[in-house]
């Protein structure tokens, strides 16, 4: 897949995980602090969960708990698992330069079982190369980066801003990556029980 939309693999993620409803997506966001990396209110939570539905990629039940309103329940379908493999490998993803975006795309490849662990690695290492490929690119000499710092001033300090923006997200991913291979894809789990509905 070429494109995914972030905030559709955010709640088709967390939908993977187990049946649920827009409110308990919204507090598993709050709970798991992934609110400082992705930005979804309530009612873009609803949309989303409405569109996946359209698509075909979940499907929804009216549950009713005791004397409160009916809600829905959302649960993935098989499609939604493989747009939601798909979504995970879609390379705006792994190329993005917002680096939340990239966040919430580790974030899923750590909740969700949907990529075997070896899927999960090659992601990883496509984002280390993209990375590398856009740190050289803005270091080598004849590029339109080397113009920003013929120009010197603002351009040559927003360009050492980029480049030690890129040097940070390597050494990060490359600190993600050595804790995956010495400690495996389970270690970066949540610790928080999905499986224990809120309500």
């Amino acid at each position: 897949m070429e494109s995914a939309s972030v905030k559709e693999l955010f709640v088709l993620g967390r939908v993977s995980l187990r049946a649920t409803h827009g409110h308990e997506i919204m507090r598993t966001l709050r709970v798991s602090r992934s609110d400082l990396w992705v930005e979804l209110s309530e009612k873009h939570v609803y949309y989303v969960l409405r569109k996946l539905e359209r698509d075909g990629l979940v499907s929804a039940t009216e549950e009713r708990a005791g004397a409160l309103p009916a809600r829905k329940v959302y649960a993935i379908t098989e499609a939604g698992r493989t747009a939601l493999a798909a979504m995970m490998e879609a390379d705006n993803l792994v190329r993005a330069t917002p680096y939340s975006e990239f966040d919430v795309l580790l974030g899923m490849l750590c909740y969700t079982g949907v990529l075997d662990a070896a899927a999960k690695s090659a992601i990883l290492e496509r984002r280390r190369a993209v990375l590398a490929a856009k740190l050289e690119g803005l270091l080598a000499p004849s590029t339109a980066a080397d113009a920003g710092r013929e120009a010197g001033g603002f351009p040559a300090v927003m360009l050492d801003k980029v480049a030690r923006g890129v040097r940070s997200e390597i050494e990060w991913l490359e600190g993600v990556m050595s804790r995956v291979e010495r400690d495996g894809w389970d270690s970066l789990r949540p610790v928080f029980d999905p499986a224990v509905a809120v309500r």
